[in-house]
């Protein structure tokens, strides 16, 4: 009953937020103001920069005030933001040159000093932000900047408007642009320089910016429901045409329900999970348009490989499951079925890929060689809000018992999810993950190849190897290097995944410039306009 009288508080302050009203029933909105609503389906864990991590609904969300040096446009090419140029000559030293024209709200320059400050900041000893690997950079040990330092070999200024970094060892340039730069977002050193380090994570600044560098200041938040913001009109990208945003952040089952009254405007597919059970309701909805993003979304599966030591065990659960039947049944044909990380959206896909087929005969016969006798339950964590992953863990539950093995399923919010699914002590767990299709390289790093990662610190010295080569190959090696990689995460197996989806976007036909791509969806959000 709490959680029923805390949900509908909050869904009454959403609509509150998102219509002007002074009450959930009374409608006082001002007749010459534009309002878009974004709907989402994942919870936010912070809106404060200094903690990014991988997850899109945080990125997004955090990257309307603070831009990043370059973002991802919907084609996985480049869109430069911040930064004017990105070179490098040695694949070591690269120079990043801003655009003159970029500035803050309060109409001071975006400098080198601003994107050094917050690499430094983020790497400090006491933000210390893991979900990046700063040790790459020179100056940095163990991936911390040093405490109180304004520059370092590895990142420093030259000039007002030019900040050169400083590798360790080779990184390939389309890593560095990706993985790096395209994540974190800029903070400005004008403004927050006198903050103490240990006090920017839990700064009031972050909550309620006062100068951003994006189209949007944001308001008010709640990480469970909602986030609301309105334009800069300062910006120095063009003024939005939206004067107020709002991301509402609702159930998958209530995602139909909010197209239909106009509730909700555009759901992006990197965001919003709607149900397949909605999925053709909504693609009949009148004043809408549908759009399946390639299947380059991963229900990643992640396996502690200190839990559950043999790799026979670990095919065994790959073999036991009809995963080809989940992507029929639940997700209406809209994915696809394959093994490692390879999907075939990516320029490294080999179409004559195997693929490990459902067999439960296959799997109690590992299980036997591996002298499993059933009496372990493996722990399984889903998120509560991917109504479809919970279907399949429940199908999984069935066809893993038959093959003789028990699994516990416990079905948490998507913070929780991601702070257990980093403690070490979860047995296996699903999440909606994206590997950008043309660079694997860091994405892989931290999942497969780096101690305290997602599969118990697995590692495998020929994986090492061939990662470190994709940073120095050429292109025409690639392709084989990441068949390699592919056959090893298929034979031991630390991840694997459920299903490759093709995540569903909407827009409202009142929207004009407004498309639910999966990159880059917000990229223009300036130039959003309502009919």
């Amino acid at each position: 009953m709490k959680h029923l009288v805390r949900k509908a508080v909050a869904l009454c302050l959403a609509i509150t937020l998102a219509f002007g009203m002074t009450a959930c029933g009374e409608k006082k909105q001002e007749e010459t103001e534009t309002i878009v609503n974004i709907g989402a389906t994942d919870s936010l864990g912070f809106v404060n920069p200094l903690l990014m991590d991988w997850t899109f609904s945080n990125y997004y969300t955090i990257s309307q005030m603070f831009l990043p040096l370059v973002r991802m446009n919907p084609d996985f090419s480049t869109d430069y933001c911040l930064a004017e140029s990105i070179t490098t000559e040695d694949n070591i030293n690269f120079t990043v040159k801003l655009r003159d024209d970029a500035k803050w709200s309060d109409g001071e320059p975006i400098t080198a000093q601003d994107v050094v400050f917050t690499f430094l900041k983020m790497s400090s000893p006491e933000v210390a932000n893991y979900n990046f690997d700063f040790s790459v950079f020179q100056g940095m040990e163990e991936g911390l900047s040093p405490s109180g330092a304004t520059e370092i070999a590895g990142i420093e200024a030259s000039g007002e408007k030019t900040v050169i970094f400083r590798t360790e060892w080779p990184i390939a340039l389309n890593t560095f642009i990706n993985n790096l730069l395209t994540w974190i977002c800029i903070i400005p050193e004008h403004v927050l320089k006198d903050v103490a380090s240990a006090d920017l994570p839990t700064s009031e600044f972050f909550s309620k910016p006062t100068v951003v560098s994006g189209p949007y200041f944001m308001d008010s938040y709640d990480l469970e429901h909602f986030v609301s913001f309105h334009a800069n009109e300062n910006y120095f990208g063009g003024a939005p045409k939206i004067d107020k945003l709002n991301l509402r952040i609702v159930q998958p089952s209530e995602i139909l329900a909010g197209l239909k009254n106009g509730e909700i405007d555009i759901v992006l597919p990197a965001m919003g999970n709607i149900t397949t059970e909605d999925r053709e309701a909504v693609e009949k909805l009148e004043g809408v348009k549908s759009v399946y993003a390639a299947p380059i979304t991963n229900e990643m599966t992640f396996i502690n490989t200190q839990k559950i030591t043999d790799p026979r065990v670990r095919q065994a659960i790959v073999y036991a499951i009809d995963r080809e039947a989940l992507v029929r049944d639940l997700l209406k044909g809209h994915g696809e079925v394959t093994d490692g990380f390879l999907c075939s959206a990516s320029p490294y896909f080999s179409e004559d890929k195997a693929v490990t087929p459902y067999d439960p005969a296959k799997a109690k016969e590992l299980l036997a060689e591996a002298g499993w006798d059933g009496s372990q339950a493996i722990e399984y964590y889903v998120s509560s809000n991917d109504d479809t992953v919970i279907k399949a863990a429940q199908i999984m539950k069935v066809q893993l018992e038959e093959a003789g093995i028990t699994i516990n399923i416990h079905t948490v919010d998507f913070a929780t999810l991601m702070d257990v699914g980093g403690s070490g002590e979860v047995d296996m767990f699903s999440v909606q993950y994206t590997i950008t299709p043309n660079d694997y390289y860091s994405d892989l790093q931290g999942l497969i190849d780096m101690e305290g990662s997602w599969t118990g610190s697995y590692y495998n010295e020929e994986v090492h190897n061939l990662l470190l080569e994709t940073q120095v190959a050429d292109e025409s090696e690639l392709k084989g290097i990441y068949a390699r990689l592919d056959a090893i995460m298929t034979e031991e197996v630390p991840v694997f995944p459920l299903y490759f989806m093709s995540n569903l976007g909407v827009v409202s036909d009142r929207l004009v410039n407004a498309e639910p791509s999966f990159y880059g969806p917000l990229n223009n959000v300036q130039n959003w306009e309502v009919k």
